[in-house]
């Protein structure tokens, strides 16, 4: 049975499954999809494979003593900048936070609820982003054994749910309990615990499994 190392993890796989290396592509586009990761070497028993050229190794049938091996490495810089966007922006959110509440406090209630607006939008982009970031980095990891990122997405969707309905019932007293405990309080943890710890995560070099 032929040998495919990813990232120097050996597993085994059924050739037969397989017309040739050409064939076998498609697979590792959907495992590892190329505008997210590069190929560094492509080797089949030890020789260097072109897979964009005219090279006969990848037409010709897989052998049941082929040795394949494939180093892959994750384009990080596009997920390094949103992470360092959603740090920036979560500090904005969180001086807006103390800023609306304060003005809801004081009865300037026209201009907190603009202010509320900002916020809710700020933090609908800030739920996107932390999504795909987050999704794509614990793909392969065990940082969502210990970090609590579910816990801390559904919890930040219920508080954006009961913000609203603050809003449309013009409680402003709860709003402002919401904002300035509930609100402040999550996307601090995300700012202190997980941001950092995704970041970390990023440019340790981890071992992939096709």
């Amino acid at each position: 049975m032929a040998i495919i190392e990813v990232n120097s993890h050996q597993i085994q796989f059924n050739e037969k499954n397989y017309l040739n290396l050409k064939s076998l592509i498609p697979k590792l586009q959907k495992e590892f999809p190329f505008d997210e990761y590069k190929i560094q070497d492509f080797l089949i028993n030890g020789q260097h494979i072109d897979i964009n050229s005219e090279d006969p190794n990848l037409i010709r049938p897989i052998e049941a003593n082929d040795h394949i091996q494939i180093s892959f490495n994750q384009s990080t810089s596009l997920l390094s900048d949103i992470l360092t966007d959603l740090t920036h922006l979560t500090d904005k959110i969180l001086y807006k936070i103390v800023d609306c509440s304060e003005n809801f406090k004081n009865n300037n209630d026209e201009i907190a609820l603009v202010q509320l607006t900002t916020i809710v939008d700020a933090v609908d982009i800030f739920i996107q982003s932390i999504n795909h970031a987050s999704s794509k980095i614990i793909n392969h990891s065990e940082i969502s054994d210990y970090l609590p990122i579910k816990k801390l997405q559904i919890h930040l969707l219920s508080l954006m749910k009961a913000i609203s309905s603050a809003q449309y019932k013009k409680d402003y007293i709860m709003l402002t309990d919401l904002l300035e405990y509930e609100l402040k309080d999550n996307l601090t943890q995300w700012k202190i615990l997980v941001l950092p710890t995704l970041k970390l995560e990023l440019q340790k070099n981890s071992t992939y499994i096709l």
